[in-house]
């Protein structure tokens, strides 16, 4: 055997041997070869599955929703409002500071009374206008009118006698008018204070 033939195999046997801790080359597997492969086609709705699907859209569109808030129930348009009573003390005129506190205290003489107390207010005017002229011609001035509370506090002659007091005949008549103290009536009577004669 010739020295190229040791060679040869020498270089041979060399090309597998590996130095010590040297890691042995992986070769990466070459990629396959394409085939031209296509995805497979993508599952199509029949049209009864889109039909189906249609449906159920318009029966969820269709369905009653509860409201978010229920409104509250309108008020109705037109509502009775009783008459109120006067907002302040009726009087024409300043009263003496002595004179008031007697009268809001009830601390007075009644010289004459009237009682009103379930009549119209036809026949209360009438009855109210007669009493008063008769007590003014007598000389009398600190009279007692019970008109009464009425339902609730509504009673049309309370609410209407310091008024009638504001306008003829009244007017030249009365001097003031105030709510009763509790033990002559309270918030259901007035005091009607008349105008001196001659005055």
């Amino acid at each position: 055997m010739s020295a190229d033939d040791d060679q040869d195999i020498w270089n041979m046997y060399a090309r597998g041997v590996k130095k010590l801790g040297e890691k042995e080359e992986t070769k990466e597997a070459p990629p396959p070869k394409s085939k031209n492969i296509e995805p497979p086609p993508e599952k199509k709705e029949t049209a009864t599955e889109e039909r189906a699907a249609e449906e159920k859209m318009e029966t969820l569109l269709a369905a009653p929703r509860a409201p978010s808030f229920v409104p509250a129930p309108a008020a109705p348009s037109c509502l009775y409002v009783p008459p109120a009573p006067p907002s302040c003390p009726w009087k024409k005129e300043p009263l003496d500071l002595r004179v008031e506190r007697n009268m809001s205290l009830g601390d007075v003489v009644i010289e004459a009374k009237l009682d009103l107390h379930g009549q119209t207010e036809a026949s209360a005017y009438e009855a109210f206008k007669d009493y008063v002229e008769t007590q003014s011609k007598r000389g009398k001035r600190m009279l007692l009118v019970i008109t009464g509370k009425g339902a609730d506090g509504a009673s049309v002659l309370r609410a209407n006698l310091p008024r009638w007091c504001d306008v003829p005949p009244f007017d030249s008549l009365v001097l003031a008018v105030r709510t009763a103290a509790q033990h002559h009536g309270g918030d259901g009577a007035y005091y009607v204070l008349l105008r001196k004669r001659g005055a």
